[in-house]
């Protein structure tokens, strides 16, 4: 065996002691990617103005039990056209990787029994800005260092264009 084969054995060993499960990890990150980084960006930081950031704030909506529901009923979460198991591992990765010092000690992970209640009652408000401005508001008064969740809000009211009156 030479010497370069045997460091590509070595390192395939290696990588398979220390990876995580045959795509788990893998295909939820690349999921969030594909589905949610386009507006949310790629490592979770957006233009704060048209979408919320997610790094090291998502995290948050697990301190409340209004907060966690409100994640998995969220439209484009509740209607994406993935499996329950599948949805579990995006929103999973979603919190605990990109929502990063924003979890709660002791959060526990979505399983795919909870995303598919939560998703078979998606939130019907037609201003998702007011709806979130609410459960936002309950995070922050329980998790006081949530109290970023009000970016959003701000910006978005005050990039809000003028009501016209018809005449």
């Amino acid at each position: 065996m030479t010497a370069g084969r045997r460091l590509c054995t070595v390192t395939a060993v290696a990588l398979t002691l220390i990876a995580p499960p045959a795509g788990a990890e893998v295909s939820a990150k690349s999921a969030f990617l594909e589905r949610c980084g386009g507006c949310h960006g790629l490592d979770g930081r957006s233009a704060a103005v048209l979408v919320p950031d997610l790094r090291d704030q998502v995290g948050y909506f697990l301190c409340t039990p209004q907060g966690r529901a409100y994640v998995g009923r969220l439209p484009n979460v509740a209607f994406s056209g993935v499996s329950d198991q599948a949805l579990a591992g995006i929103i999973n990765y979603t919190i605990f990787t990109v929502g990063g010092t924003s979890v709660p000690a002791g959060a526990k992970a979505y399983s795919a029994a909870e995303v598919g209640r939560l998703r078979r009652q998606p939130l019907t408000a037609t201003d998702l800005v007011a709806q979130r401005a609410v459960v936002a508001e309950a995070v922050i008064a329980a998790c006081p260092a949530a109290v970023g969740l009000r970016i959003y809000k701000s910006r978005s009211a005050a990039q809000a264009p003028a009501k016209e009156t018809i005449r």
